[in-house]
């Protein structure tokens, strides 16, 4: 059976199209573990109606604590061989759990991860290329990567939403998400879940998740400042510095990856004279010139090219105007 996570926080208006697309599900032997993160609005009454036509799902309330802390109460509950997350604000294709568990025990991984697209309001779709090919990988030569390959792209097989895990691994191995973490908190449980794995299968050409963006959504807002000091405390505190995954030259790589994404939120948020105030600080900081050089510029798109060269630069104006005036919906999805 697979157990399938979804933390809801004021979702009202779509939460019934996510719970919805789960119960049309073509592999029927799953179980829809509902947590109210403590809405406001009608969210836990639309889940508490569909629990009671469909005895699949199980509906429980707490006080609000986060999406990390969240998923942590679901996994508790969980009593599937397998654990699956969904966010209650997106949808997933019928097809979806199907293909992971054949693909799962097909191949005798221990993570299967799909592909997934952004949805739009107006009903349209963006594909998210992936970074890899599909096919199954070892954990020994996904963790020399994982942290950050060096595209400029952050985390590889970041997000959970997508993926099927084993609940054996999970819980014999105390994994959980890190509720101090806002921001990747998904990246590092997946870190975590790949130190304790041995393989896993990437089907990141099939589109299979969808995420909903509108106002309010989580992969849509993003915070200004540094909001990445938590997560590299973090990595560091696993101490990986002896095993062989390169992890001083992927933490160095991180550190350019970020100063791309804060460019473009400071870009996009503060005013003009702030915005090239900040941007100014973040790229003559010493830590980054001294790693701009880990990064595989060769393997870039022509976008990511183009900042790479403004930032090594040190071309201010032109990485403000850039992301501001003339690539405003581009830089959207250059952080991913």
């Amino acid at each position: 059976m697979i157990s399938i996570i979804v933390p809801v926080y004021n979702t009202e208006n779509f939460v019934c199209e996510c719970i919805k697309s789960l119960l049309s599900q073509t592999y029927t032997d799953i179980e829809i573990i509902i947590v109210d993160d403590g809405s406001s609005d009608k969210s836990l009454n639309i889940c508490r109606e569909f629990e009671k036509k469909d005895s699949r799902i199980k509906v429980y309330h707490k006080e609000n604590s986060g999406v990390s802390d969240t998923r942590n109460y679901g996994i508790k509950l969980a009593n599937g061989d397998y654990i699956s997350f969904c966010d209650s604000d997106d949808i997933v294709d019928p097809k979806l759990y199907q293909m992971l568990w054949d693909t799962m025990n097909k191949f005798q991984v221990d993570r299967v991860v799909s592909g997934y697209a952004y949805l739009f309001d107006d009903g349209h779709t963006l594909y998210n290329k992936p970074r890899v090919a599909d096919g199954r990988y070892e954990a020994s030569f996904i963790l020399k990567k994982m942290i950050d390959d060096g595209s400029l792209s952050g985390f590889l097989f970041s997000g959970v939403n997508n993926s099927l895990f084993k609940t054996k691994i999970i819980k014999e191995n105390n994994i959980e998400f890190d509720s101090k973490i806002r921001y990747n908190e998904d990246s590092l449980f997946s870190l975590k879940y790949m130190l304790a794995s041995n393989a896993i299968y990437s089907l990141q050409s099939k589109s299979t998740y969808f995420y909903r963006q509108h106002n309010s959504s989580a992969t849509k807002t993003r915070l200004v400042g540094d909001r990445y000091e938590k997560l590299r405390s973090s990595l560091r505190n696993l101490h990986l510095e002896n095993l062989d995954i390169d992890f001083d030259i992927q933490m160095k790589r991180r550190i350019v990856t970020e100063a791309l994404w804060q460019i473009l939120d400071v870009s996009k948020k503060e005013n003009r004279t702030e915005a090239i105030r900040d941007i100014r600080k973040i790229i003559i900081k010493k830590d980054l010139r001294n790693c701009l050089n880990e990064i595989k510029f060769k393997e870039l798109n022509i976008y990511k090219k183009y900042y790479y060269i403004l930032i090594k630069l040190k071309m201010t104006w032109l990485l403000y105007i850039s992301t501001s005036k003339l690539f405003p919906i581009l830089t959207k999805y250059l952080s991913r």
